[in-house]
């Protein structure tokens, strides 16, 4: 705790305490009062990078009030971390700020506006579980124009960056936050591809597609560079999704009994290469990766669904079986309504549409099988 000052040392070590009993309330308690004290006291009282360290506070305060199911509470105080980040220089009190100002970024180092770039994405990211559209619109644009702005002043040698990327080294104090706070791992290593696919995925579901294409675009850019970049296995299958929601959109608004063949064949072109990809990446890690294994299931179902526009029922059937029982395999309960429904409607000869599996970005730890 020495890391901060005297002042909040004792609220904070009180709060942590409380979060790890799971007295979350108790925890909110402690931590709100720190950071109230945290704010009111001059930003050089923190010392070494004050900005990344008062910020940690407001995580930890927000984080906790989520756990406890506060979620507009725990928006609030994200917001409120973010507001204090963005307009640290001069007064954040001040109303004289535009709501969404990039320019405020540019007295900030690269941790800072890397902090920044992720707390608007968790901005968003809890909006759309709000039903905050336009909060959510408004956060995620943010957060994809301020990471194109940092790409343009560093760029990245991979999808994700560490609080040390940058001249400023603060991997130090990243490490003791990450420990005494109890931050989440998305305060501390950034990817830089998540809120691409977040605005991307926002777009594709209010039926935007010329918005949603570019995004999808560039987050699979990010996750997958030209050679020689070594690209991690779960990078590599995160693209592979996002070429299946490519080809999803491609085909969308297309009746499957009358689709244009150059229209088709570039969907199952992005099909095609997200599933090579994926069985590439399966056959060549020495282990499983939770988020290949589900994106082997999704790519084999959208290549059926591609066939069965194209007219080739057989091929369908065939590649719904092998999706079907990947998802068995794996427990992957939509993979598995999607394959037997579709299978029911071929049985049948159904004239119901077959459903696309569009895989909606989510920040949850890649997991390796066992």
């Amino acid at each position: 705790m020495t890391l901060w000052p005297p002042e909040v040392r004792k609220d904070l070590r009180s709060g942590l305490l409380a979060r790890r009993k799971g007295e979350f309330d108790v925890a909110s308690q402690y931590l709100r009062r720190a950071w109230t004290k945290a704010i009111a006291i001059p930003l050089d009282a923190f010392g070494d990078q004050p900005l990344i360290k008062l910020t940690g506070i407001g995580i930890a305060l927000a984080s906790v009030l989520e756990e406890g199911q506060k979620k507009d509470e725990a928006y609030q105080a994200y917001e409120d971390t973010l507001r204090r980040l963005r307009f640290a220089y001069p007064d954040p009190s001040s109303s004289d700020h535009p709501d969404i100002d990039l320019e405020a970024l540019e007295v900030l180092n690269a941790a800072e506006r890397m902090r920044a770039v992720a707390l608007a994405y968790k901005l968003g990211e809890l909006a759309h579980a709000l039903q905050k559209h336009e909060k959510e619109e408004k956060w995620l644009t943010f957060s994809v124009e301020a990471t194109l702005k940092n790409m343009l002043v560093t760029p990245p040698l991979s999808g994700k960056v560490g609080n040390s990327q940058g001249p400023d080294d603060t991997t130090a104090h990243a490490k003791v936050q990450f420990q005494d706070l109890g931050l989440p791992p998305w305060a501390m290593v950034h990817d830089l591809a998540a809120p691409f696919e977040a605005l991307g995925s926002f777009y594709a579901r209010h039926g935007n597609i010329n918005y949603a294409m570019p995004l999808y675009l560039q987050a699979i850019a990010i996750l997958i560079p030209p050679a020689p970049a070594v690209v991690p296995a779960e990078d590599k299958c995160r693209g592979a999704q996002l070429m299946a929601n490519v080809a999803e959109l491609i085909l969308r608004n297309h009746p499957s009994n009358n689709v244009n063949p150059e229209v088709l064949h570039q969907a199952e072109s992005w099909a095609k290469k997200g599933l090579d990809i994926t069985t590439t990446t399966r056959e060549r890690s020495p282990y499983k990766h939770s988020i290949c294994e589900e994106a082997y299931a999704v790519m084999l179902y959208n290549l059926a669904m591609i066939s069965e526009f194209a007219g080739d029922k057989e091929k369908a059937r065939q590649l719904l079986y092998k999706s079907l029982d990947q998802s068995k395999s794996i427990g992957m309960q939509d993979g598995i309504s999607h394959a037997e429904e579709v299978l029911h409607t071929l049985d049948t000869g159904s004239a119901e549409k077959i459903r696309p599996f569009v895989v909606e970005v989510h920040r949850e730890v890649d997991k390796i099988i066992f």
